[in-house]
C-alpha cells in the first residue's frame, strides 16, 4: 500500500481466497453430525450485474459449464434477480461435492474476468432435522470467511442458534469473526 493511500485513508482489499469454498464439503458433513442440519442440495452465488461483451462473456462460459456438470438425477440451476438488482445463480445439486465444486466454478469465472468486485456472497442451504426449519451457511466473498444465518420469521432471526453454529463448525470453516459483518440476507431464493 502506497503513502498516499495511507494519508488518504484507502485501504487494499484482500484478495478472496476462493480455495475457501472446498471447507463446506466437509463442514456438510460435520451439520449433519453434529448439529442436526441436512444439507438440501441447494446453493446460490450472488453477485451485481454488469453490462458490456466482457461481463456477457464470463457469464456465458460459467452458464456453459453448469450445462455441463448438469445430471439425470434432477441437478439443475436457475437465475434471479432480487429487488436490489442483485442476480443470484442458484444451483439444485444432491452430490454435495459436486454443488461446492459448481458454486466454486461460478464465483471463480466471474473473478477471472475481473468481476470479483461484483461477487457480494455464497449460500449453502441446510433444514433441521426435526422442524425442517431453513438455515443458510453464507459466504462472503469479499472476506473470505463463512457465517450462519438462521431466519426464524419475518425479518427475525435465531442469534443463540448461529452462535452454536460457529462454535460447532469453527474447526472446518473460516468463520466470520466480525459478528457485525453477518447480515441478515432475508428473502434467500433458496
Amino acid at each position: 500500500m502506497g503513502l498516499f493511500n495511507i494519508l488518504s485513508g484507502k485501504t487494499k482489499v484482500a484478495a478472496a481466497n476462493l480455495d475457501q469454498l472446498f471447507a463446506m464439503s466437509g463442514a456438510m458433513i460435520t451439520m449433519e453430525v453434529n448439529a442436526n442440519l441436512i444439507p438440501k442440495g441447494r446453493g446460490a452465488v450472488c453477485f451485481k450485474p454488469s453490462s458490456g461483451a466482457a461481463f456477457e462473456n464470463a457469464t456465458q462460459e460459467f452458464t456453459t459449464v453448469l450445462q455441463s456438470m448438469q445430471h439425470d438425477d434432477g441437478s439443475s440451476y436457475t437465475t434471479q434477480v432480487d429487488d436490489f438488482g442483485y442476480e443470484w445463480i442458484i444451483v439444485n445439486e444432491a452430490d454435495t461435492e459436486a454443488l461446492v465444486t459448481e458454486i466454486h466454478v461460478v464465483n471463480r469465472t466471474l473473478e477471472d474476468h475481473g468481476f470479483g468486485p461484483a461477487l457480494l456472497c455464497s449460500a449453502f442451504r441446510f433444514d433441521e432435522k426435526t422442524s425442517s426449519a431453513p438455515v443458510y451457511w453464507i459466504y462472503l466473498y469479499k472476506k473470505g470467511t463463512f457465517y450462519p444465518f438462521v431466519p426464524t420469521g419475518q425479518e427475525r432471526r435465531d442469534n443463540e442458534k448461529e452462535l452454536t453454529l460457529k462454535a460447532i463448525a469453527a474447526s472446518d470453516l473460516p468463520i466470520e469473526p466480525d459478528l457485525s459483518s453477518w447480515m441478515a440476507p432475508w428473502g434467500l431464493p433458496l
